[in-house]
């Protein structure tokens, strides 16, 4: 008899990958195994699918519910939860769907699960107390101060219509075949709100304003980016903007290290 850590591993394996046949071995009891097992296996599975069509709910009615609980089952087998918590299963289903041969004409399903999962992630984020433009009317910040944003930010950038079939699934609009979406890029900035996530779209010099900022690399190198993709970037009117949309969290003076 195994010990009990280890038996408790190998069940938990062959239950996650739905092969009951190596543990069922290592099991005892007057009941059958594998139909013990198998009760696991139906459940987990179950719960498993379930979790994912709550994170992916416009994924599903894209493709259907009963391809997508097939899709979901295979993902499952593939790629078993590596951690307890489970608000972080499904970051790979985005790609999982890319390697789905039914699915290769319409990019536009794993492109739109790619935008459930940042919503996923932005709700599971922290939520910060947002700063106010006045808060810093006095304060000599340089030329080019750090400008902290919300942790819950996400910002995808993609070659299919993404936030727009999204919101037609929250006005319950009717869904053409996905096939007929136009091809057509959309940089989406998303973020927590509350217990809500507020999406937007963005053109190419303020996505690249945001996203500099969001890496760190301060005001003077997004300014830089933003303007070399447009000439006419406003950046009082795009730091207006971030103020007013609760996403800066603060904002600081880089500190340089004193040369000897």
């Amino acid at each position: 008899m195994l010990p009990l850590e280890h038996l408790q591993t190998a069940v938990a394996r062959s239950v996650l990958a739905m092969e009951p046949l190596v543990a069922a071995k290592l099991t005892a009891g007057k009941a059958d195994p594998l139909a013990r097992l198998r009760i696991y296996q139906n459940n987990t599975r179950s719960s498993l699918t379930a979790m994912l069509m709550a994170v992916f709910p416009v994924t599903v009615r894209l493709v259907d519910e009963r391809f997508f609980r097939f899709v979901a089952c295979e993902f499952i087998r593939r790629h078993p939860p590596l951690e307890s918590r489970l608000a972080r299963y499904g970051a790979g289903f985005p790609r999982f769907l890319k390697t789905i041969d039914a699915l290769s004409d319409m990019p536009v399903v794993a492109e739109t699960a790619r935008l459930e999962w940042a919503i996923a992630e932005a709700l599971d984020a922290a939520s910060l107390p947002p700063r106010a433009l006045a808060d810093y009317d006095t304060t000599d910040l340089g030329p080019s101060p750090d400008i902290l944003l919300q942790p819950s930010l996400r910002l995808i950038v993609s070659h299919w219509s993404i936030l727009s079939v999204w919101r037609a699934h929250q006005q319950n609009a009717a869904f053409d075949q996905p096939r007929d979406w136009t091809r057509r890029p959309e940089r989406v900035a998303l973020w927590r709100t509350g217990d809500s996530v507020r999406l937007v779209l963005l053109d190419r010099a303020n996505f690249a304003f945001r996203h500099s900022l969001k890496h760190g690399l301060g005001l003077e190198h997004a300014l830089t980016r933003a303007l070399a993709l447009d000439l006419s970037f406003d950046l009082v009117s795009a730091l207006v903007r971030l103020f007013g949309d609760g996403l800066v969290t603060d904002v600081r003076i880089p500190t340089f290290p004193l040369s000897n």
